[in-house]
């Protein structure tokens, strides 16, 4: 169905102008969506073959920094999932 915008603009005049916040909410929301599924559009899932030509896997190979990887990523982890909040700006400390 095709619809113009004079279309719309007559509709527009058609309502009380107090009810015009409504379609500015509506118009909100459709923006809203629209950016959701571009958004979705351009997001895919990484395949195996995709993962393993990121260079991510392997990536602390070589550090001596970091002892047992393991254990390093157990640890980030857990920092990560524990990080304490303040009470005023609940933000990490």
């Amino acid at each position: 169905m095709s619809v113009t915008e004079q279309e719309i603009l007559e509709e527009l005049r058609g309502l009380d102008p107090s009810r015009w916040f409504e379609v500015q909410d509506f118009i909100a929301y459709l923006k809203q969506r629209l950016a959701k599924e571009r958004v979705r559009e351009h997001t895919r899932q990484m395949t195996a073959r995709d993962l393993l030509e990121s260079g991510l896997v392997g990536l602390w190979a070589d550090r001596d920094d970091i002892g047992d990887s393991l254990e390093f990523a157990r640890n980030l982890r857990y920092g990560a999932g524990h990080r304490r909040r303040t009470p005023d700006t609940d933000t990490p400390d």
